[in-house]
């Protein structure tokens, strides 16, 4: 059965203390949209719940010290 493609993609890079980043992974884990790129965060998956989940990934990497918050998102055309 094919997995459709995804409608939204967020590279997320997290600068500060190594508690930020696992704060961050740890926001995302339950989601199950999120996977590891070396020190990036991806997720992907539903435009709605990438979205909620981005917030609260976002939101724990400042609560844990985070300095810095780059995030990359794609819409791939694909899935418009």
């Amino acid at each position: 059965m094919p997995v459709p493609p995804a409608e939204l993609t967020v590279e997320l890079t997290i600068d500060g203390p190594d508690a930020a980043r696992e704060a961050a992974r740890a926001a995302a884990a339950p989601s199950r949209l999120a996977r590891e790129a070396g020190e990036q965060t991806l997720l992907s998956g539903a435009r709605e719940e990438v979205l909620a989940t981005l917030g609260e990934v976002i939101r724990a990497a400042l609560e844990a010290g985070a300095h810095t918050v780059d995030v990359r998102l794609e819409a791939p055309t694909e899935a418009r």
